[in-house]
């Protein structure tokens, strides 16, 4: 079943050369790469920290608030899933420009956001509180790098997960699908996956891209297979790596399998809940990132696109705990 989850997500609708990526990112792992990731999440107790990077500032070159919504949607799709399933506190790092986007989407999906302090607070109290945590990063590489160290220290998470989060290519900047130069604003979280590594905390990398954290694993993959690749695959190189077709679809199939291992089926995504976020998304300022408009449609797919993708993930996760 884990198989099919993958071969789901894996459809590159989008003719963005992903599913070259698929064979030696699945030669990282023993297993189909969605029970590979989800099985690093897979004993969580309450209070659990687990990380979540994700923010694309698509039109950085314009604006720095503007981002898409691939990459956020899935973060509060599996953040649901960490508090729901296991009453643990996802710590979601994006960009200091889209802590309130980023936070309204979540909170669209049914966690709270809140502080740290509150988050703890609420974990200790018998009367349940779906909680997350939205903190921003810092864009000077210096302080990126002290960050990282203090985030991973004072947090010490479970697991780090990045979707749809841009890693710096091999010049240090972070290159766009067509191989530009969009660094601008973007906080440098890279080296939250090298502080994690040296800890042997286990990261995961999802994208559709190949520019994507994660994707210096499967490096010679990306530059034959995707438009640019030698330019801008991203250097740091994740435990796992997870090449789909959107990335959002990446999360879905995480939560899926995590659905199935632990038998918690209410934790797997939803079509209704995925038009409920992709519609939210031109009142709370996240585009497509495909189109630069504020629409409801992810990558240029419309709605229906991305239900069918979940109603056969649900179907999936069906089967497997039939």
């Amino acid at each position: 079943m884990f198989e099919l989850i993958d071969r789901i997500v894996g459809l590159d609708i989008g003719g963005r050369g992903v599913t070259g990526l698929y064979a030696p990112a699945r030669a990282m792992t023993s297993e189909p790469i969605c029970a590979a990731a989800a099985r690093t999440l897979s004993a969580l107790q309450p209070g659990d920290r687990v990380f979540i990077l994700t923010g694309s500032l698509s039109r950085a070159g314009v604006s720095t608030a503007i981002a898409e919504n691939d990459g956020p949607i899935g973060a509060a799709v599996l953040a649901r899933a960490l508090t729901y399933g296991f009453n643990a506190i996802p710590v979601v790092l994006v960009d200091e420009s889209i802590v309130d986007k980023t936070a309204a989407m979540i909170e669209r999906a049914g966690p709270n956001v809140l502080t740290q302090d509150q988050a703890d607070i609420a974990v200790a109290t018998p009367r349940y509180t779906s909680v997350t945590v939205v903190e921003a990063g810092v864009i000077d590489d210096s302080a990126a790098r002290a960050q990282a160290a203090d985030l991973v220290e004072r947090h010490k998470p479970k697991a780090v997960i990045s979707i749809e989060r841009a890693g710096m290519s091999a010049d240090g900047t972070y290159r766009n699908m067509l191989g530009q130069d969009y660094s601008e604003g973007r906080a440098r979280l890279d080296y939250v996956i090298d502080e994690a590594k040296a800890r042997n905390i286990p990261t995961v990398g999802i994208g559709d891209g190949g520019n994507e954290i994660g994707f210096g694993a499967i490096r010679d993959a990306v530059a034959e297979h995707i438009p640019h690749g030698d330019v801008l695959c991203a250097n740091s190189a994740t435990d796992i790596v997870y090449p789909v077709g959107v990335s959002n679809w990446g999360c879905y199939a995480v939560a899926a399998a995590l659905a199935i291992l632990t038998n918690k089926p209410d934790i797997a995504h939803s079509a209704t809940l995925e038009r409920r976020l992709i519609e939210a998304s031109p009142g709370i300022g996240l585009i497509d990132g495909t189109t630069g408009r504020l629409d409801a449609t992810v990558d240029g797919l419309p709605v229906a696109v991305h239900e069918g993708i979940v109603n056969l993930l649900a179907q999936a996760v069906r089967k497997g705990l039939g």
